[in-house]
């Protein structure tokens, strides 16, 4: 720092006097300190220096634009620690409070005189830090052209102010009182981050003493978990000289962990310094149990979600919007019912066909036997054919209406997609070709004809679909084997393929085809069962379903079935229109015959009664069981729809009045739960329409069995 350009003036008198007050300014170095050696300070330097020098009570100069300090022995004393300061600039005397004294001094040097009484100023001498409250003044002083140059100072009192002490006193009880009433931790921290205050709860939560909490360190009992971002958050949080929030777990005196959440701000001085924080804290391990409560359910909540989804599905991505899925769901609804609808009048009208197809089968069977004459015999088997066309129409019919009874047996595959062409002629189209492979003769599949015709017919129609502009469908058979796999187990299967030339699936739709009500079709143009249907039907005969699809490339379904071996020779068929050869003439009995179909019971009565048996036929149930005790009857053959009492509650009613007595049912439609709650589940059916030899074998052999 340069010197201040002074002219020497050795006339002037001396200034430092031989008083005691100017002992440590006369032994001072002046010549190493910017002002230089007295001899060449400038006259009115000398003139405030001597008077500043030559008083008792504190007084001290500030001199030039750095305020050079200059001041007496009592001043001196006031400094303390703070010394050595002579010569040296007030900003780095007074350092820490100089944000604070800056303004008066500026204020001082524009021409202000300035007094402050009782200010405080934390002082620190020998070591030890006080706060006292100084009454004193600014004074400009002015150099010898008039101009100022300086300013002085003097401490007209140095004392501990009574009343301040006092009214601070009664703040601090009041704060105090304040505090200890409030319900949660408060406290007070200086700049070393100690303690000056801590309250009653804060004392409560730690268990201890109230001179042990001040000086407690709260990093012991913070969560390990929580220590680290803690640490890391205060220390961020204090040097921002903001209002800072912290959350985490401490432990409670009584060992337990609670979770605090504290907000300290920073707290300032008289004069806006900076003098440490205040915070205080609150209980919110009630509120963070909660939403830890809330959180698991949630979590429960979506795997549950989450689980039940995989059940339906492992390849669904996502949940799809809940209204769309609404909608979806109530369109299945409606097109499940309406298949359901279609279902019942597909067998009514099968049950009826049958009832008329019935005595023409049995009565053509009579006449292509009774005549000779080769014309009329064409005549008479061609017309049987076509009878036992329209048999197996019926019964196709029944398959696709899904109360055909279900019956596991070896099922010649090929023959069955024989049967199956005129059906998927007429469903195809004419637009699609229909082609057919067969790579296994005579080949059994163990499975349920009705099922395996209903999985074909499927898979047909929604291949008819991918091929909108006309294509081809190909049916193919073989045999194979394989080692096993998650779903099917190692052995030999029949492999039964329907492939088309259609727009085929992408991977995604690929991936989801066999989920139920899963459908790429348009609202009202499908329900989405067509491949789970054909899924289960696979699965459940222990079986599986295997595509191939690319886009563009046609789709190629395999349905993968158990091998069989072929049935015994002359196994008997239970369905309708069997082509066994005549039997001879059952024994002859007393039968009961009930149907509700006057020319079906005409011509089973009339048959019977050509093989020799007595027979009571009636309309109904109630004609039946009126009817009992006089026609005495060995056997009872019962259609099972019919007005008023159904077949099976006919069934019950004549067990319960003529025990052992056999009965079949005799019926084109019929769910086989209620025909097996009748009579047990190895109940005789003989299914409309039949013919003349599948009557008297069904007859010959129940009364067989009667009478041992």
């Amino acid at each position: 720092m340069d010197r201040i350009a002074s002219r020497p003036d050795r006339a002037g008198p001396a200034i430092f006097p031989g008083a005691p007050a100017a002992a440590a300014a006369r032994s001072h170095d002046w010549a190493s300190t910017p002002l230089g050696p007295p001899e060449s300070w400038p006259q009115s330097l000398k003139t405030a220096a001597s008077m500043v020098l030559g008083s008792t009570l504190p007084m001290f100069l500030a001199w030039g634009p750095d305020l050079l300090m200059v001041f007496n022995d009592a001043y001196g004393d006031l400094l303390g620690d703070r010394n050595p300061a002579l010569g040296r600039p007030a900003r780095e005397v007074w350092a820490d409070a100089w944000d604070r004294i800056k303004p008066n001094a500026e204020r001082a040097m524009a021409g202000e005189t300035l007094y402050f009484e009782a200010e405080p100023r934390h002082l620190t001498r020998h070591g030890e830090g006080e706060t006292i409250w100084l009454t004193y003044s600014y004074n400009p002083v002015l150099g010898e052209d008039g101009r100022i140059v300086g300013l002085f100072g003097t401490v007209v009192s140095i004392s501990r102010n009574a009343d301040a002490e006092g009214r601070l006193r009664e703040s601090e009880e009041r704060f105090r009182l304040i505090a200890d009433s409030a319900p949660v931790p408060i406290w007070v921290t200086k700049l070393d981050r100690k303690r000056g205050f801590v309250n009653r709860a804060y004392v409560e939560f730690l268990g201890i003493t109230y001179e042990e909490a001040v000086d407690f360190d709260w990093r012991h009992i913070i969560h390990p978990d929580d220590a680290e971002r803690i640490r890391a958050e205060s220390l961020a949080g204090e040097s921002s000289l903001q209002p800072f929030t912290l959350e985490a777990r401490f432990r409670r005196g009584d060992g337990e962990w609670r979770w605090l959440r504290s907000i300290s701000q920073p707290r300032w001085g008289a004069h806006g310094e900076h003098i440490g924080f205040i915070g205080v804290a609150h209980d919110i391990t009630e509120w963070k149990l909660g939403n830890e409560a809330l959180r698991e359910v949630n979590e429960m909540l979506e795997r549950r979600v989450e689980g039940r989804t995989a059940d339906l599905s492992a390849a669904l991505e996502r949940l799809r919007a809940e209204v769309a899925e609404r909608e979806r769901a109530e369109e299945a609804l409606r097109q499940a019912q309406k298949m359901e609808a279609v279902g019942r009048l597909t067998g009514g009208i099968a049950h009826d066909f049958n009832n008329l197809l019935t005595p023409v089968i049995g009565g053509l069977e009579l006449i292509a036997g009774a005549v000779s004459e080769p014309r009329l015999k064409r005549l008479a088997d061609a017309a049987l054919e076509s009878s036992r066309r329209g048999a197996k129409l019926a019964t196709q019919l029944l398959a696709f209406s899904r109360i055909q009874r279900l019956r596991m047996a070896p099922v010649p595959v090929e023959q069955v997609i024989a049967n199956l062409s005129d059906i998927l002629s007429h469903t195809i189209g004419s637009g699609i070709r229909i082609m057919t492979e067969m790579g296994a003769p005579g080949v059994y599949a163990l499975c349920d004809e009705n099922q395996l015709e209903n999985a074909i017919l499927n898979l047909a129609i929604n291949a008819r679909d991918a091929m909108p502009d006309g294509g081809t469908l190909t049916i193919s058979t073989a045999r194979e084997p394989h080692a096993g796999a998650p779903d099917l187990a190692e052995g030999d299967y029949v492999r039964i393929t329907v492939a088309d030339t259609g727009m085929g699936m992408a991977p995604d739709i690929l991936a989801r085809a066999t989920e139920p009500f899963f459908s790429t079709k348009p609202f009202g143009k499908g329900t989405g069962l067509g491949l789970a249907q054909v899924y289960g039907i696979a699965r459940q005969s222990g079986g599986t379903v295997r595509i191939e699809s690319a886009e563009g490339e046609g789709t190629r379904v395999h349905i993968l079935l158990p091998d069989a071996a072929p049935p015994a020779e002359g196994a008997a068929e239970d369905v309708a229109g069997g082509r066994g050869p005549a039997r001879p003439a059952p024994p002859r009995a007393r039968i009961l015959v009930v149907d509700d179909d006057a020319d079906v019971r005409t011509f089973v009565a009339e048959t019977l009664k050509g093989f020799g048996h007595e027979v009571a036929a009636c309309a109904d149930g109630a004609e039946a069981l009126a009817r009992l005790d006089k026609a005495d009857p060995e056997l009872a053959l019962i259609d099972f729809t019919m007005p008023g009492m159904n077949g099976a509650e006919l069934a019950r009613e004549l067990r319960q009045r003529r025990r052992g007595l056999p009965m079949a049912f005799v019926t084109g439609y019929a769910e086989t739960g209620q025909l097996e709650a009748a009579l047990g589940p190895d109940v005789p059916v003989l299914r409309k329409p039949f013919g003349v030899a599948d009557l008297a074998a069904l007859v010959g052999t129940l009364i067989g069995a009667a009478r041992g």
